[in-house]
């Protein structure tokens, strides 16, 4: 291609922009260049220039397209300093757009919410506890019997009813008033009045119940520690009156601008009202003190053991800082993919490949943007092969018309891969796309097996613990008023800023949960300016789902478009999920005052696609593509049979597994180096003890065998290389020369005295989302329908090669089942069955739940279809996400419990279980285990022994010695400390950590 670029940098940066320019293209002006380029080197001018970018730097680039036009590609820097189209401007005219009514109301809200925020610190139960900070600067604060911000609310309600500042206070020192909510406990948010007291009470901390399980309206016991202390409330000082009197005015202000507007209208402002205040607040609290600035004698913080700032300076300002922020993030436009990276996404696949269905549904979903307002919601339920990850990210930049785009993974190693995947299939640059995860070795694992260096680290704040994220690649120049978040933390100019965001959901989720304070507002600025693609979304439980829907929600809120992918997407949650993205529609549609419709796409791999209008019925025309999609032919690349087990009892499973794994074996084992044969067998069950207890039995089941344990009970360092392993030798998409000239697996098939040598990996569930493998055959131990199709999608997964003889075993019967009562739960952890009889399956035989099913073609269909499996899992998840997702919508019934602290505790992502660290160091020449009680880097290591060590088998496989994993760890750069670590749940008197050398650890009940 040809490009000219043009330069409109000021000072420091042209002397740096011309010496990178100069060296790619000729000089044809004082600030113009022109020179043919390929892609590669065009992508690799512009990491140049965004590398040494700063606010001075504004360089533009055209590509001609002949004697019509020059298109603009890209801006790098400053993008004000040219058109949209790319024109140099000939002259400046200063206009200021008028700001959309509901913008001004937000930001009313949020300024009203700042100057009212802290007015219970002028309470002598906080004063009294600032007096004590500095007079004693080294000891430990107590915590108020009754919370700031709760008086805070309080004392603007008593105010609105017409008491003025000091008899508000007397009011308040009773104990039935005291804890008194208002209309927020039984009618939710419906009216600027609820919104501020909502803004005011919970920019700390969510309403109560705290604990999960506990369904209930807002309650003070988060907030009120100790009523009975309220007769000791006394008002510790006067605040000027110039203070009250503003927030009178804002709120005089902000009740003649609201008119009549419904609750989703309050909610929507609300959401983007309490982040703009929680930014400002800590903003504003990070500042040093002015020089010379009067007090008032009442403070707002100490600092350095000395009263900080006085309080109506805080209140002031916090409140003008809230309506401005309100008002940059609710505006928030980020750079997005530049134009030749778009157009290389959405280059055409072949018309006459497998990947033809991605035209289509790129065509049919551009179709249906042109004619909706706001954003889209689609559903794409392709096969497993068939390219989904590649699809959502061109249905992603076909969505919008600038492509900003977060996808959105439940495991950190799908993460790392998906990134690297988009990376080299789609052409991103360094610059445009970041791969970001919740755990830095594992990350610095990757990075190290890929030979990159290693990435930058931050941690985010909040209440709760710190978590740590590690970002590659993506960063870019943020607004300066973002400053505020990235001083610290320099990983979220990755987070926020790349066009492309691969993340683990654990970061994206915390947009929508309110009570994680600091994560919520820097995952509500992606949201803000992104789009959502949601991988797998079926594969969560339903409370980790409802976590999921709210994150949903909340893109909807924001006007961006969702993009659901998933083979095996169910009914339930499809209804599930455009409800929770219709809630936050209505809520972003009653800010603009418009319509709530926004339009839905269902699009597959083999059918046309289907394009409805939000007020069609999803649930009828979802069913009916789904039908449609069912009734077509499918080869024969995965067969199944259900797998007797003849009795109830361990023996009898283990001999189940045996069974199957020497009839897969037989029939599909190939030719390998010297004449012998071998098949690569997954063995797949539910959790980590039995996959030890079935590893082992297999060893000894098959002694010319070679078994390997696949789990998270693993030092890092030996899960890392078995990963690195497994993808080598499994990524089978042209064929198994690989595997023949590998010289392990040669070496071990001409050790084996045996003629045929079976290969086994038993794994648990980290293998049935996560890894890209294509194994000969599989035994699975069910969990559920999904759980079935995902890990058969495993087996043949590259190859595709149709089959004579069935290369999966279902066994009949889960361990679970076999060692429980008759009629206890078995399909749970994981599973969808709970304690509760609605939650049930009926039955734990499969050879009666997949008697209806067609295992001659073992796909989606197992789950998509009517079988009597799939219907008990579509019962289970209607019924268990039905209330939850009634809290979610604040309907009649449910108005204000989305606004208690147990609804997210109750519905989480992840089960909060305590983990404890384990390790082992060469001391004095042995090797020694310490346990810390606490995964924190502060928190000291105790020698410990184990409960119990089992000795290696002879025929393992992917297991290596203790020097050797050391030895790895130094080569990669990681210290052996962080390397040969493992984390486990907490122990208790019950349970010790018991070490197969094998196999890996478990916890084990003391003997």
């Amino acid at each position: 291609m040809h490009v000219t670029l043009i330069s409109d940098c000021q000072r420091r940066a042209v002397k740096r922009s011309r010496a990178i320019l100069d060296s790619y293209a000729i000089r044809t002006g004082v600030r113009s260049w022109a020179t043919p380029i390929t892609l590669e080197g065009l992508r690799e001018l512009r990491g140049l220039l965004k590398s040494s970018a700063t606010r001075q730097t504004a360089v533009a680039c055209y590509r001609n397209e002949g004697r019509e036009r020059m298109r603009l590609l890209w801006v790098v820097g400053a993008r004000d300093s040219f058109g949209p189209d790319g024109h140099y401007p000939a002259g400046y005219t200063r206009c200021k757009p008028p700001l959309p009514a509901w913008l001004r109301i937000v930001g009313l809200l949020a300024h009203a919410g700042g100057l009212g925020h802290d007015l219970g610190k002028a309470g002598s139960f906080f004063a009294d506890k600032l007096a004590r900070a500095v007079s004693k600067p080294g000891e430990r604060g107590e915590r108020d019997p009754v919370r700031h911000e709760w008086l805070s609310m309080r004392l603007l309600q008593q105010l609105r009813g017409g008491q003025d500042w000091e008899q508000a206070w007397q009011a308040l020192a009773w104990p039935k008033p005291l804890c008194v909510i208002g209309a927020l406990e039984d009618e939710g948010i419906r009216t600027a009045v609820d919104a501020l007291d909502y803004l005011v009470v919970t920019h700390h901390r969510l309403f109560g119940p705290a604990a999960a399980n506990q369904v209930s309206a807002p309650t003070a016991e988060r907030h009120v520690e100790d009523a009975g202390r309220a007769r000791e409330l006394r008002l510790a000082g006067a605040l000027p009156p110039d203070i009250l009197e503003l927030l009178a005015r804002v709120q005089v202000r902000l009740a003649r601008k609201a008119g009549e507007r419904g609750p989703a209208f309050w909610r929507g402002a609300a959401v983007l009202a309490r982040a703009a205040l929680i930014l400002a607040d800590h903003e504003v609290s990070a500042r040093p003190r002015p020089e010379g600035l009067a007090g008032c004698g009442l403070f707002a913080n100490t600092k350095n053991g000395a009263f900080d700032q006085p309080l109506c300076w805080h209140l002031r300002t916090v409140g003008a800082r809230a309506a401005d922020y309100a008002w940059r993030i609710a505006t928030l436009r980020l750079p997005g993919l530049a134009t030749e990276t778009v157009e290389h996404i959405l280059s055409l696949a072949d018309e006459h490949g497998r990947f033809a269905w991605q035209n289509r549904a790129v065509a049919a979903v551009a179709a249906l943007r042109e004619r909706s307002d706001g954003g889209l919601l689609v559903f794409n339920i392709a096969a497993t092969g068939a390219g989904k990850t590649i699809a959502n990210a061109k249905l992603a930049c076909t969505v919008s018309t600038r492509p900003r785009f977060a996808i959105a993974l439940n495991l950190r190693t799908l993460t790392l891969q998906t990134g690297d995947a988009l990376g080299e299939d789609l052409g991103l640059g360094a610059d445009e796309l970041a791969t970001v995860i919740g755990d830095r070795i594992a990350s610095r694992l990757h990075a190290a097996g890929k030979a990159e260096d290693l990435a930058q680290a931050g941690a985010f704040e909040t209440d709760g613990l710190a978590t740590e994220y590690d970002a590659h690649g993506g960063e870019v120049e943020l607004p300066e008023w973002m400053r505020v978040l990235t001083e610290r933390r320099p990983v979220l100019r990755s987070v926020i800023g790349a066009p492309v965001l691969v993340s683990t959901i654990d970061y994206l989720i915390n947009a929508g949960e309110p009570g994680r304070q600091g994560h919520h507002v820097s995952a509500l600025l992606r949201v803000v300016d992104s789009d959502l693609v949601l991988d797998e979304v079926d594969s969560y439980e339903p409370d980790a789902l409802m976590a999921v829907l709210r994150l949903v929600q909340m893109v909807g809120l924001m006007g961006r478009s969702v993009i659901c992918s998933s083979a095996t997407l169910p009914q339930p949650v499809a209804e599930a999920v455009y409800r929770a993205f219709r809630s936050g529609m209505e809520m972003r549609c009653a800010l603009e005052e418009r319509e709530a419709r926004f339009g839905v796409a269902i699009v597959d791999d083999r059918t046309a696609p289907t394009l409805l209008d939000s007020a069609d019925d999803l649930p009828a025309r979802f069913g009916q593509h789904v039908r449609v999609l069912l009734s077509q032919p499918g080869r024969a690349v995965r067969r199944a049979w259900v797998q007797p087990v003849t009795a109830r009892s361990t023996e009898a499973f283990m001999s189940a597994v045996a069974n199957a794994v020497t009839r897969l074996h037989a029939a599909h084992a190939w030719p390998g180096a010297g004449g012998k044969r071998l098949s690569f067998g997954l063995v797949r069950v539910a959790n980590i003890r039995t996959a030890i207890a079935t590893a082992r039995a297999l060893a000894a089941a098959f002694p010319h065998a070679r078994v390997a344990c696949y789990h998270a009970r693993d030092f890092r360092i030996q899960r890392h290389l078995k990963e690195k392993r497994l993808d080598f030798l499994l990524k089978r998409k042209r064929g198994d020369a690989h595997i023949l000239r590998d010289e392990e697996i040669t070496t071990l098939l001409a050790r084996s005295a045996a003629d045929s040598v079976p290969f086994i990996v038993v794994a648990t569930p980290v293998e049935e989302i996560g890894r890209d493998h294509d194994f000969d055959w599989g035994v699975i131990e069910p969990s559920s329908a999904h759980s079935i199709v995902q890990t058969a999608g495993r087996i043949n997964r590259h190859r595709l090669r149709e089959i004579g003889e069935p290369n999966i075993a279902v066994l009949q019967y889960n361990l679970r089942a076999l060692e429980s009562r008759v009629g206890e739960a078995c399909f749970r952890w994981p599973g969808l069955e709970s304690k509760s009889p609605e939650h049930r399956y009926s039955s734990a035989d499969l050879c009666a739940l997949l008697e209806d099913a067609d295992l001659d073609a073992l796909d989606a269909r197992l789950r998509l279809g009517g079988g009597r499996m799939a219907s008990d899992e579509d019962r289970i998840v209607s019924v268990r996400l039905k209330e939850p997702l009634a809290m979610l919508e604040a309907g009649a019934r449910y108005p204000s419990e989305w606004m208690t602290q147990s609804f997210y505790a109750t519905h989480a992502l992840r089960n909060a279980e305590p983990l404890e660290a384990w390790r082992v160091r060469l001391c004095d020449g042995f090797w020694v285990f310490e346990r810390q009680a606490r995964p924190h880097e502060d928190e000291p290591w105790l020698k410990l022994e184990l409960g119990t060590e089992v000795l290696r088998v002879a025929n393992d496989w992917l297991c290596w010695e203790l020097e050797t994993l050391a030895d790895a760890c130094d080569e990669m750069g990681i210290s052996r400390d962080r390397g040969l670590e493992l984390q486990v749940p907490c122990r208790n008197e019950q349970l010790r950590l018991s070490w197969d050398r094998s196999f890996g650890f478990q916890m084990m009940r003391r003997s």
